[in-house]
């Protein structure tokens, strides 16, 4: 079986009660509404590979970051799976940059994040993680459609 190990950081202003919004431009189906994340590369460790992600998208940088759960997306016709370790932190300084090659990146109210209905493919289960709900979701597909998800508490 291929695992592919991907990272996303939910950073949180607590302040203003913000969360840092990624608007993806299309991608490999990952465009909406997502996270600052991407990819662990060989010989990176999960923690680093997250700051490292959230520094080149974003340009700040991260601190006291803590793992809020592990979403998975099992792709059950070629025997592959991904593996998401959702981050969270709202320790975080530097000079945001509004757009990069990713999409563009803004400061949205919780709340009005949770109700945009352009999100991301599985944000609204990734959510269920990060608001506590879950330590674990599962995704499995067939034939490239959602068939079964499996929800750990």
């Amino acid at each position: 079986m291929e695992v592919i190990l991907m990272n996303m950081c939910m950073i949180h202003d607590l302040k203003d009660d913000k969360v840092l919004v990624l608007d993806k431009v299309k991608k490999e189906g990952w465009e909406g509404l997502t996270f600052p994340g991407g990819h662990v590369e060989k010989k990176e460790s999960l923690v680093n590979s997250c700051i490292r992600e959230v520094k080149e998208e974003t340009n700040l940088d991260i601190e006291n970051i803590k793992l809020k759960g592990i979403f998975q997306w099992y792709m059950l016709d070629c025997n592959k799976r991904l593996i998401g370790l959702l981050y969270y932190t709202n320790s975080y300084y530097g000079n945001l940059i509004t757009n990069n090659r990713e999409g563009n990146l803004s400061w949205m109210e919780l709340e009005t994040f949770l109700r945009k209905d352009n999100k991301s493919d599985s944000m609204d289960e990734i959510m269920k993680i990060y608001m506590g709900k879950y330590k674990e979701i599962i995704c499995y597909y067939k034939d490239e459609k959602l068939n079964n998800i499996d929800y750990i508490k």
